[in-house]
């Protein structure tokens, strides 16, 4: 810290829509943005997951964020974007309608999600933010990666990816 200085930190959060409503994911965790992919569906795979993508030479799951959240489909969205992350050893890629952009966000705007809002069916979710878009300000909640799906389904993942890959060989 310089000396005499009151700086405060910031995080960079990458924004997105689910819908029609902002959620956010601090960048550090995101190692891409993929406009054009193939989902193969998996039949009675893990819940959900959408099916997987092959991105360059890995099988990567997709996450199905929007059942997760129990938001409906829109159908008029035609251009959904995967978020590519990597999290309990498994690299993943999770479905959003729209990546609206990166915003730095001071430390002092984030904020523990309000422990009323805290329950297992809203484990990933991570903290509540302020940002100011084009002199706008909003809230928003991040989600958190690492909590996105249960242990035992990240488990799941894993052992099915494990089985992907020793047929392979």
């Amino acid at each position: 810290m310089i000396e005499g200085c009151l700086c405060m930190a910031e995080v960079k959060y990458l924004v997105f829509l689910l819908g029609n409503q902002k959620y956010g994911v601090r960048l550090s965790v995101i190692d891409g943005i993929e406009r054009t992919y193939n989902v193969v569906p998996v039949p009675l795979g893990a819940k959900h997951i959408k099916g997987i993508i092959h991105l360059r030479d890995t099988i990567v799951p997709l996450f199905d964020i929007k059942s997760n959240f129990e938001i409906t489909e829109e159908p008029d969205v035609v251009d959904r974007q995967l978020l590519i992350t990597e999290t309990h050893g498994i690299k993943l890629g999770i479905e959003v309608d729209n990546v609206v952009g990166i915003v730095p966000v001071d430390d002092t705007d984030v904020k523990t999600i309000p422990v009323i809002v805290k329950s297992d069916e809203t484990r990933y979710l991570e903290n509540v933010v302020k940002i100011t878009e084009n002199g706008k300000t909003e809230i928003i909640m991040s989600i958190s990666v690492d909590n996105i799906m249960s242990d035992r389904d990240f488990e799941n993942v894993s052992d099915a990816l494990n089985e992907v890959s020793s047929e392979d060989e």
